[in-house]
């Protein structure tokens, strides 16, 4: 990294503790970063599926290979699998937090971390799902979120019983401290957006989610 890269990723580090950034911003950093993570799985392996929107071989796509067929013996599986998400917030964070050690710079702060899975989350809706075997789009990624937690869902089908049922399961997952949510049911089930684009945005150092009236 030459010097003036350097300054450029010492500016988002200074806005990022200010916690004066968006999804937008959020992805030109991990376009200057990628390289530089080379030696950081985590970090390596978000930024190469966000930024090649899942068309490259790695961790995230092996991943999500493994819930396909996970997903796909449901109905064969007297014990199914379970499937938790591809990385927790502790990976993300001693990541993330590597990647900046490399300049010497401090740690940064838990709030911090929960915006940038945030923004991993909207950054990888629409992403889509393409079975390994015939190389057919099979499902997709979309933006959940419920009182407690926002989500990166994953979105298939399967055959069950002679015929086809949806399927969501959790890809990433974060503390919902942005937006009041009316639980929807008492399991506090998710509101899935499917349709909707959802677009991470910031107000006077706040970050906010722009998503229609669910209930709040």
């Amino acid at each position: 990294m030459d010097k003036k890269q350097q300054q450029l990723v010492q500016s988002y580090y200074e806005q990022f503790n200010k916690r004066w950034f968006d999804e937008k911003y959020f992805y030109g950093f991990l376009q200057l970063v990628r390289e530089e993570a080379d030696d950081i799985p985590t970090v390596k392996a978000l930024c190469d599926f966000i930024l090649d929107r899942g068309q490259s071989a790695g961790p995230v796509k092996d991943y999500l290979t493994e819930c396909q067929q996970i997903i796909g013996n449901l109905g064969n599986a007297k014990r199914p699998k379970r499937i938790d998400p591809v990385f927790s917030f502790k990976e993300i964070r001693n990541g993330f937090n590597t990647l900046f050690a490399k300049w010497g710079w401090e740690k940064l702060p838990h709030d911090v971390i929960n915006d940038f899975i945030l923004c991993l989350i909207s950054l990888l809706q629409g992403v889509p799902l393409i079975s390994e075997a015939s190389q057919k789009k099979v499902g997709h990624l979309s933006f959940a979120a419920s009182s407690k937690e926002v989500f990166l869902m994953g979105n298939m089908r399967t055959l069950h019983n002679g015929r086809m049922i949806p399927v969501t399961f959790p890809v990433l997952s974060v503390k919902n401290m942005y937006e009041k949510i009316t639980p929807r049911d008492a399991k506090d089930t998710p509101y899935l957006f499917d349709e909707e684009l959802i677009e991470i945005i910031n107000m006077e150092g706040q970050m906010v989610i722009t998503f229609p009236t669910i209930g709040n």
